[in-house]
C-alpha cells in the first residue's frame, strides 16, 4: 500500500527525493506535502469535481465489461 502512495507521489507530483536529509526534517515535509494534498482532495470534494471523475470511471468501466 505504501508503495502506491510514493509512486503516486513521484508520477503526479514529480517529487522524486526529499529536499531534508535528518528524519525529522524528512518527517515534517512528508507531512506537509499530505497536508497539501488532503487539502487538495478536500477541495475538489467540495467542488464535486471527484464526484464528476466518479462518473466517468464507472462509465468507462461499464464499456470495458
Amino acid at each position: 500500500m505504501t508503495e502506491c502512495s510514493f509512486g503516486d507521489m513521484k508520477y503526479n507530483d514529480k517529487i522524486q527525493k526529499f529536499n531534508h536529509r535528518s528524519r525529522e526534517k524528512v518527517y515534517k515535509e512528508m507531512l506537509f506535502y499530505i497536508i497539501g494534498r488532503n487539502l487538495k482532495k478536500h477541495h475538489k470534494f467540495l467542488n464535486n469535481s471527484l464526484k464528476n471523475c466518479e462518473k466517468e470511471l464507472r462509465k468507462k468501466a461499464d464499456l470495458e465489461a
